[in-house]
């Protein structure tokens, strides 16, 4: 069933109101994987994959996001750049989904010439079956704290993107959702995040898990067979990828009418959505307060037990991806009014004074449960006042205005674009629009210098 819904998917099947969500998703997704062009580590990922060990003598090493290399190489790039600030979408705080999702639809798209309408069948099925593989996946605490992956239980949406695309039709592409299963990485964030030696640049593992779901596709195409059972009993995908509550019904229950495609947010600050509420709740005191950031003596974060360890507890990161993950460094950035986006990641910002003093005043306490929510107290100046925050800003409950929303996609894309093309390209996005194909689109954004230091000026002129 779910086969079919990705291969008979079109756009008049589609609700105004998640095609709208859907074009919200894709904007977002879009701005996240430029803006990580302009850190070290994301030009560093996309020099590594893209004509590795070649530097072009006389002229920079260059790429554009959804065009420059190969369909399976370029695909492992935007993935992992579309992750990289930790700023992209997030389902209900079990995964990250539009960097599996938008760079097989715009690059594939691109390459075969795809419609505007099968674009958007595409992008639609890749985002609902983003959130249903999630919520019937989702994990109890007790095996989340063994075994945890978000790319391993999404490499089957990427590959209903590509079959979409592609045209396999109801057969092929149950082949192809099969093969990327079989075919998935293993879920190793426990130790790619949450190790003894820090955050490290692999994260969720979304750039092989994307490559893995679209080359399955493609095999699909060609008459592969992948494993038709891989679903079912206690050596199925439930078992490879971790999960004690696997609920297969999740899948298909209400597939095209209830939609779970909404439920799907965004992000108002470029770190790990468990942070979040923390955020909200320590702005929300300093502006009760009234007080200045540098008059804070103390702020007491309680939130759910689990985030009281590593990665968590690092007070003093020093790298970008160490702090997405750090309470104390997202809470002092936030009151400190330090621009959300790549700005929190300089190194001029992780080695600021005033943002280390600010992030040496957090005291974290552990409060029973789990969920998303927060309690900040903070004291100053001899007042000290209290705030609670259950759902974090941009999720469902309180999504970002269409102002915050178009705001942060041209911070993202600052510098590398004029306003002009970004905003076009922001209207275009959000409305869906890749007439005739997506390859206009994609010809309109920056071009970068991989090799470029100075991350002011890395868009080729």
């Amino acid at each position: 069933m779910l086969a079919s819904f990705v291969a008979d998917l079109k756009p008049q099947d589609v609700p105004e109101a998640v095609r709208q969500h859907c074009g919200i998703l894709t904007a977002d997704s879009v701005a996240c994987t430029i803006g990580a062009l302009r850190t070290v580590e994301g030009r560093a990922i996309a020099r590594a994959l893209h004509r590795p060990g070649v530097r072009p003598e006389g002229r920079s090493l260059t790429y554009r996001v959804y065009q420059t290399a190969d369909a399976l190489t370029g695909v492992h790039i935007d993935s992992s750049l579309g992750n990289l600030l930790d700023f992209d979408d997030v389902y209900e705080g079990s995964g990250h989904v539009g960097c599996m999702v938008i760079p097989p639809a715009l690059r594939l798209g691109a390459i075969i010439g795809a419609t505007n309408d099968d674009v958007v069948a595409a992008l639609v099925a890749g985002f609902e079956v983003s959130a249903r593989m999630l919520e019937a996946s989702r994990p109890s605490e007790t095996a989340r704290a063994q075994i945890w992956g978000i790319g391993s239980r999404l490499a089957p949406a990427t590959a209903a993107v590509a079959a979409r695309l592609l045209g396999l039709g109801r057969a092929a592409t149950t082949h192809a959702l099969a093969l990327a299963c079989a075919t998935a990485p293993v879920a190793s964030v426990r130790k790619t995040v949450y190790g003894g030696s820090g955050v490290t640049w692999v994260k969720n593992n979304f750039g092989i898990a994307a490559t893995g779901g679209v080359a399955a596709a493609l095999m699909a195409g060609e008459g592969a067979r992948g494993p038709l059972d891989i679903l079912e009993g206690p050596d199925g995908f439930a078992r490879m990828i971790g999960t004690d509550r696997w609920v297969p019904t999740l899948l298909t229950d209400g597939l095209g009418e209830a939609w779970t495609l909404p439920r799907i947010g965004l992000k108002p600050y470029p770190c790990c959505r468990h942070a979040h509420a923390v955020i909200d709740a320590a702005l929300q005191c300093l502006r009760d307060l009234g007080v200045s950031p540098t008059d804070v003596d103390e702020i007491i974060v309680a939130g759910p037990v689990w985030i009281h360890g590593a990665p968590f507890t690092n007070f003093m990161p020093a790298t970008m991806h160490d702090a997405q993950y750090s309470i104390a460094y997202g809470v002092a950035v936030a009151l400190l009014g330090i621009e959300p986006g790549v700005a929190w990641f300089e190194r001029a910002t992780l080695d600021r004074a005033d943002v280390r003093a600010l992030a040496s005043r957090v005291r974290l306490e552990p409060q029973p449960g789990g969920g998303s929510g927060g309690r900040v107290r903070l004291v100053a100046a001899g007042h000290a006042t209290t705030a609670e925050v259950s759902a974090p800003r941009g999720s469902p409950v309180v999504p970002l205005t269409e102002a915050e929303q178009r705001a942060k996609y041209m911070t993202l894309v600052s510098g590398p674009m004029d306003d002009r093309p970004a905003a076009r390209t922001y209207g275009d996005l959000r409305a869906l629009r890749f007439d005739p194909n997506p390859r206009t689109l994609v010809a309109m954004l920056p071009e970068i210098d991989l090799q470029a230091e100075d991350p002011a000026q890395v868009a080729v002129s």
